[in-house]
């Protein structure tokens, strides 16, 4: 609702040495009458705000993709220099200690007021955004905010709070290893974006998720063994360098992504968390992330599965990675084994992957996609949301994904988890969740 408009006007004084009383009185009795309707204000149409529905069409602006079109280092605003919020900044709950809900969206090269609208629509309450370091560095103090300071400008504008995912050090960063993702060789090059981020979104940006499913190689690749170590070592550092500068932001762990063995290439996720808690992880978050995929299995299944692995033709039910209920009941179990059973579990990640009206076959290793309808995938999502509620110990839950199918194509991995068509069409699982948190069913 804008603000009633005010008309100003200027009154011209006039004076004759040569008047008559009678002519100054009536002049004075003019003033008076105009000074009062001046102070009258205008009375008008006021511009209505439109009351969201869950199923609202609004026709996006096509905006074709282009490169993200980033400020020359001489236009580059120092780090210090902070952004002006466009609305109130939102209220997270101290410490990410409070059940919300989240989604995962993509703004870049997008209209982004039409996706922020969408969520809002969903009645959702946090967005999260993968920011990759190395395309905001490209050398040594020379951050490129333009693209991340429209993530935030936008953000406040629909009043959502935001998470932003960092990950992928730059090459100048990465010890001659440029052909691989993974951290940089010196943490404190990790600390310093960090610092110069958070300095400069303080009390804009509520939360930080420090890195991605680090328990892979092609997220974590050093040359040398994955380590948790390794990992909480420059968490250690991020969040140290993130509290130094704006001690209310949320500090969120990496969520490991579920896997039920250990190899060159990866670590058993519940392995890895036992890694981190060892390695010190209790003292440098506020919160832990997770990312607890459902594959193509109810959300309130666990591993066994009620009935026999036999009659399952897919290979995605026969261990206890495949489960929802199993990945966060299993963290919570060993954070209570390190005496940190309050602190909250956010999922940075989660969802039920269909292909249906949506792509021909599904990518190599995705295989379960097939399986699930797109309301199998309306359905897992709410029950999810509804388990995590109820357990008492889940922060803030991000759906994976909003919008990846228009932003990227409906071919990829990330398009199958995403809750849109490539043409911008709702699924039934946006349809849903709307529904649900209009009504009430997701309170």
């Amino acid at each position: 609702m804008t603000p009633q408009q005010k008309r100003s006007s200027s009154l011209k004084r006039y004076g004759c040495a040569a008047a008559t009383a009678s002519a100054v009185l009536v002049l004075g009795l003019g003033l008076v009458i105009l000074g009062m309707l001046d102070l009258l204000p205008v009375i008008g149409p006021q511009e209505a705000t439109p009351t969201p529905s869950p199923t609202r069409s609004v026709e996006p602006t096509a905006i074709p993709p282009s490169p993200v079109v980033s400020p020359s280092p001489s236009e580059t605003p120092p780090p210090d220099t902070p952004v002006a919020p466009t609305a109130a900044t939102p209220s997270p709950s101290s410490s990410g200690s409070s059940f919300d809900y989240g989604i995962q969206v993509h703004f870049f090269h997008l209209d982004a007021g039409y996706v922020s609208q969408l969520v809002n629509n969903m009645h959702f309450n946090w967005i999260k955004h993968q920011i990759e370091w190395k395309e905001f560095e490209p050398s040594k103090g020379q951050y490129l905010w333009e693209p991340i300071d429209r993530i935030v400008e936008v953000s406040h504008g629909a009043d959502l709070n935001i998470l932003l995912s960092v990950v992928k050090a730059p090459d100048w960063a990465r010890g001659g290893r440029s052909e691989e993702d993974g951290p940089p060789v010196d943490y404190d090059d990790g600390g310093d974006f960090m610092a110069a981020m958070a300095q400069r979104y303080c009390g804009k940006v509520q939360a930080y998720e420090i890195w991605n499913e680090q328990n892979l190689r092609r997220e974590w690749n050093t040359g040398r063994a994955l380590s948790a170590e390794g990992y909480v070592d420059l968490l250690h550092v991020a969040y140290d360098r993130i509290k130094a500068v704006c001690p209310s932001a949320i500090v969120v762990s990496g969520g490991p992504t579920p896997v039920g063995y250990t190899s060159p290439t990866a670590i058993d996720d519940f392995e890895y968390l036992r890694q981190m808690y060892q390695a010190g992880l209790r003292d440098y978050c506020d919160a832990v992330g997770v990312h607890p995929s459902g594959f193509n299995n109810p959300p309130d299944w666990r591993y066994p599965p009620p009935y026999s692995e036999a009659e399952d033709s897919t290979g995605f039910r026969g261990d206890r990675q495949f489960y929802f209920l199993n990945t966060i009941e299993g963290y919570h179990s060993i954070m209570s084994e390190f005496g940190d059973a309050d602190r909250k579990l956010w999922a940075t990640e989660f969802g039920w992957a269909s292909i249906k009206n949506l792509s021909e076959r599904p990518n190599e290793g995705y295989e379960y996609a097939t399986d699930n309808t797109e309301l199998e995938q309306a359905e897992y999502l709410v029950t999810a949301l509804q388990i995590a509620r109820n357990k008492g110990y889940m922060g803030v839950m991000f759906v994976w994904n909003l919008n990846f199918a228009p932003a990227r194509g409906a071919d990829g991995e990330q398009a199958a988890f995403g809750i849109l068509r490539e043409d911008w069409s709702e699924r039934p699982a946006y349809q849903t969740l709307a529904a649900a948190r209009t009504t009430g069913e997701l309170p």
